[in-house]
């Protein structure tokens, strides 16, 4: 028995022996370095005295439901205890539960682990965790973004460009392309200079992202040119939504000079036979940039769609 004695004394967690009262029975050395209490001010008292107030009426009742169905309760569970040291301060525990028969009386041995530590270990590393994962989301938007004005950028456009002409194929449904290139841009940068060029530039980013579908896919093609692409348009509905984002963009005020855009227009009708996607993508910002040059070369501040050209326009300066 002795033996048994000097387990419970010198084990490396705090030990008490709790009777259906909820009073504690028998505490050993590590509870008395682990709570700060001489033992003798420990025994006959309820065992609340060592939580911390705002769970002390739960426990009661955790406690009461215990006794009634009285089962080994491991440690390493999902909830979060505390426990309450003399001087009021609070330490994260870990606690098994283990019913057990004394003399015929029903008794629970409570063992209790400060993890102090490891929960400091375990939020560093969750900390840690979150700040590595807000380094890949902003590596994440940096790598698929335009830094200026936060649309996709051109890798990012391709990559989803090509998932849309995908899914435009097993829909069987028209894929639409709208190059957009800012009429007289060099001549805002010359004259007002570059900050305000870069505001025209965020301006219209903002203005085309609003004005455009929830779906619709919008980047920065780089300079002043920026596309759209768009699934399920007829040629018809494809003008309109054109002429949408030019009026819009049209539209823009607090700017130092009057801002218009040229438009041009490609649309993709469903095929039957299977395609390369990236081939059938490069051929259709083509015929977008036909367009638009040829909206362009009419006098700028309009659409054009590349079916209803009759001659194919020469490039115009921007």
């Amino acid at each position: 028995m002795e033996i048994y004695q000097h387990i419970f004394e010198y084990t490396p967690d705090a030990l008490f022996v709790i009777d259906r009262a909820g009073r504690i029975v028998l505490a050993n050395a590590q509870a008395e370095t682990l709570f700060g209490y001489d033992r003798s001010k420990l025994i006959n008292q309820p065992v609340e005295m060592l939580i911390p107030a705002r769970f002390a009426a739960l426990h009661t009742g955790h406690r009461a439901r215990y006794i009634t169905d009285a089962h080994t309760r491991s440690m390493g569970g999902t909830a979060e205890l505390f426990a309450l040291h003399k001087d009021g301060s609070e330490f994260p525990v870990d606690i098994m539960l283990s019913p057990m028969m004394l003399h015929g009386d029903q008794l629970v041995l409570c063992v209790v682990r400060d993890i102090t530590e490891r929960k400091a270990a375990q939020d560093a590393l969750a900390r840690q965790t979150t700040e590595l994962r807000r380094l890949h989301a902003e590596l994440e938007l940096l790598a698929n973004h335009d830094g200026l004005t936060g649309l996709y950028n051109w890798r990012a456009f391709y990559e989803y460009a090509e998932q849309m002409l995908k899914t435009a194929h097993r829909r069987q449904e028209n894929a639409t392309l709208l190059m957009i290139d800012l009429d007289h841009f060099k001549q805002i940068n010359d004259r007002f200079g570059h900050a305000e060029g870069d505001r025209v530039l965020q301006a219209v980013a903002s203005t085309l992202k609003a004005a455009a579908r929830d779906n619709d896919i919008v980047a920065r093609h780089g300079g002043e040119e920026f596309v759209v692409a768009a699934l399920g348009l007829s040629e018809a509905e494809s003008l309109v939504a054109a002429e949408r984002l030019r009026a819009a963009v049209a539209a823009i005020e607090n700017m130092k000079t009057r801002i218009t855009t040229s438009i041009g227009i490609a649309t993709l009708i469903p095929q039957t036979q299977k395609h390369e996607t990236r081939r059938i993508l490069a051929e259709l910002l083509d015929k977008a940039d036909q367009a638009l040059y040829a909206a362009k070369h009419n006098g700028r501040n309009q659409v054009c769609h590349f079916n209803r050209l009759t001659d194919l326009a020469q490039p115009a300066t921007s």
